[in-house]
């Protein structure tokens, strides 16, 4: 028997399992060509700092989104660079945090820490990637092991970006850039406590063991209670215990070559897997449930990563990046909501992901640049999905009845394998006041599927197991190219035209008792921009976007043959058109002013109708046409405003940081059956800080707002009832840290 509802999220990696595995921040290394000079501490990472929107001094961001050191604004994309310093004023604790700071990004993070993300209203939300993790060259795939106190920045990438990173990237990346050993011991501990019994702990101990090793290693345990109240079992839903640790070892033996080792472990258990409550329409909130049935969930993860630099020759640097990644996933959930649960839910993920990638690039600083480099990824995934169906209370054993004589069980198991090949290059031609780039990226990808299901519901038959589900395997290439002009108007202010095309693989499902395929989604898109920084620091960014988003894929279900059943399918193409800004400006007495906002106007284009074209054992429905229809999940705008504020009393530094954020309409459902209403969030920290201590406090949410972060439908998800997830609630933080 199917559940009754969808969870919040689905694995790309294996259908079949109810699970949400997601994307994810895993802490697996940084990239690029360094310097032959021998520093812990990069300088494109310390001028980053310095220059983010989050400091006062707005001149000089140094980014590697084309996986070489660049300033910001010689790069022809719409990038948002989000320094440590932001992260830490903005008290980002969160990856939906960053919706904030970036226009046009929607990211709802569910119970596991991870999130769905639909950027410029590309991505599907869940059922694949859509945007891709990294930290820095290394794509994650879920979990949240680099903590905070140790990114040094975020860089979103807008827009597809295949040529350099590849499949799964067709709506952008968000990467992060971590930090490296100090070169001087610097150690601190910071210690946290907050709302909803909130307990955080952490401590950093980074220096040089050697002129030529460094280390930097970080523990950290988080822990806070619940928020949802349970009318049931009359207790809070929510609590969280977040634990582990991450090493950092540069080694550079002599000027011409580094070599990175990272390896991190991550803990992470809940009760809060099934926070679902039931309302009557899309905007009537509440934060209590009716659980009859504690749910349970616990994540295990273990990285480790190795990467190499070699300066060549003056002007050709060669860089090898190796990772492995390792993932545990038990989940126990009850989905019918009943005083005597029915459907008692076990579900199991492994993940095993190995990828290794060889590149050459010029360095030196010529008229051209360019970069080539080949790259293999290797992902198996193993998803167990039992569903114990019971007719009493599984509280007492003498009542459970599974299998025959009462419900049966369903006994779901996939395994699957999935491969990436490619080649890739990009070359970028200076020519006076010109800028001309070409890139391309050839990728053949394969996924082979395995199931095996003992629960034939198809034919009525609820016992006979079927042994095995016929295997089935897919393979196929796609071309990412891309292609830009930019032309500066002076060193510090540019305009821009740039075409680029992402993907997502295309994939296997095990579902309704067969393995099916479906395509893979393709955005290209066009955009125009402006960058620059103008007179007493103010520094204006501005785009324009169009779209065009191919075979999307949207997972729904519907009843047929007595239970509900799912069909993932592409379901057609949209269109999104959109535009964003940025302002910073400095203020006199240490006020900072920072504006940004994004409109979207993401709409479905012609479609083969929304609704089951007969695949497997469902009978086929009748179509219904979305074109001219939103798509979900793409709020109608975005926008912020924040204002910081920072003083020196004698040696006492004082800060202080105010930020705003709107979000216009979106759409829950390609049917626009249900939308999300429009609300605002109101944020505010403050901090002081003298020698080796510093104290803050920060509050999120300041004014309550309720919203859903997800809300599926009765014409989406069953013909019973809608479902929904809220938010997370007002919470406020205290925490001190100190340096030794």
């Amino acid at each position: 028997m199917s559940e009754m509802v969808r969870l919040p999220a689905l694995s790309w990696v294996g259908r079949g399992v109810r699970v949400r595995v997601g994307l994810a921040m895993l802490a697996l290394g940084t990239t690029g060509v360094f310097s032959a000079t021998v520093t812990w501490a990069a300088d494109d990472q310390a001028a980053a700092s310095a220059g983010d929107t989050g400091g006062n001094n707005i001149d000089e961001i140094v980014v590697t989104a084309r996986k070489r050191s660049e300033n910001l604004r010689d790069i022809p994309a719409s990038i948002t660079a989000i320094s440590a310093a932001t992260i830490e004023e903005a008290h980002i604790t969160q990856l939906d945090d960053l919706s904030a700071l970036v226009a046009n990004l929607n990211i709802d993070e569910a119970h596991d820490n991870t999130p769905d993300v639909v950027l410029r209203g590309v991505g599907s939300f869940g059922l694949v990637a859509g945007v891709g993790f990294y930290v820095n060259d290394v794509q994650v795939f879920e979990g949240q092991i680099a903590r905070p106190i140790d990114i040094e920045r975020i860089e979103v990438l807008k827009g597809p970006v295949g040529t350099l990173f590849g499949g799964a990237n067709v709506g952008g990346a968000i990467k992060y850039v971590t930090k490296d050993p100090t070169s001087t011991w610097e150690n601190e501990a910071t210690v946290e406590f907050g709302s909803y019994s909130t307990r955080n702990y952490q401590a950093v101990f980074s220096g040089p063991l050697s002129d030529t090793v460094g280390v930097r290693a970080s523990v950290y345990y988080d822990h806070h209670d619940g928020n949802v109240y349970d009318t049931v079992n009359k207790f809070d839903y929510g609590a969280a215990t977040d634990r582990g640790a991450r090493i950092t070892v540069v080694v550079a033996p002599n000027d011409s070559n580094k070599i990175h080792l990272w390896l991190s472990a991550d803990d992470f258990n809940t009760s809060s897997q099934n926070l679902m409550y039931e309302p009557p329409d899309a905007h009537t909130y509440s934060r209590t449930v009716e659980d009859f049935f504690v749910p349970s969930f616990d994540r295990h993860i273990g990285s480790a990563a190795i990467q190499w630099d070699h300066q060549m020759e003056a002007n050709l640097a060669l860089t090898s990046l190796t990772s492995y990644f390792t993932s545990y996933n038990r989940g126990v959930t009850d989905f019918f909501k009943q005083p005597v649960p029915i459907d008692l839910l076990d579900q199991n993920v492994d993940n095993r992901v190995y990828s290794e990638e060889l590149r050459l690039a010029s360095t030196g600083g010529s008229d051209v640049d360019w970069l080539v480099g080949a790259f293999f990824q290797g992902h198996k995934s193993a998803t167990l999905s039992v569903d114990n169906n019971y007719n009493s209370d599984p509280n007492n054993p003498m009542l459970i009845q599974p299998g025959p004589g009462g419900l049966p069980l369903d006994y779901d198991r996939n395994e699957k394998m999935q491969r990436e090949y490619a080649l890739f290059g990009d070359v970028t031609l200076h020519h006076g006041n010109w800028q001309y780039e070409l890139g391309l990226r050839g990728e053949y990808y394969t996924s082979s599927l395995s199931a095996v299901n003992t629960n034939n519901v198809a034919n009525g038959d609820y016992t006979t197991p079927v042994l095995p589900i016929a295997p089935g395997s897919i393979s196929g290439h796609e071309f990412s190219p891309r292609v830009s002009a930019q032309y500066k108007f002076s060193p510090t202010a540019n305009v821009y035209g740039a075409i680029s095309r992402g993907f997502t693989p295309g994939d296997l499902v095990e579902e309704n008792f067969i393995i099916h395929p479906f395509r893979p989604e393709i955005a290209t898109q066009y955009e125009v921009g402006y960058k620059s920084l103008l007179e007493y620091g103010v520094q204006v960014n501005a785009a324009v976007f169009y779209t065009y988003y191919k075979d999307r894929l949207y997972l729904y279900q519907r009843l047929a043959n007595g239970p509900i059943q799912d069909l993932t399918a592409n379901i057609g193409p949209s269109t999104n058109v959109g535009a964003e800004f940025d302002i910073a400006a400095p203020l006199p007495a240490g006020f900072k002013l920072s504006v940004a906002g994004g409109v979207l106007r993401a709409r479905w284009g012609e479609t083969n109708g929304f609704v089951n074209p007969g695949n497997g054992n469902i009978p086929p429905g009748t179509p219904q046409q979305l074109n001219g229809l939103n798509v979900p999940f793409a709020p109608a705008y975005t926008a912020s405003t924040t204002l910081d504020w920072k003083h020196d009393f004698g040696g006492y530094l004082v800060g202080a940081r105010t930020e705003a954020s709107f979000v216009g309409r979106s759409y829950w459902d390609p049917q626009n059956s249900a939308f999300q209403e429009a609300y605002h969030l109101l944020n505010a920290s403050a901090w002081l800080e003298h020698g080796r201590w510093k104290l803050t406090v920060a509050g999120t949410n300041l004014t309550d707002t309720s919203y859903n972060t997800v809300f599926w439908p009765v014409p989406d998800v069953n013909p019973f009832h809608n479902i929904a997830r809220v938010n997370r609630p007002k919470w406020f933080t205290v925490n001190a840290t100190v340096r030794f």
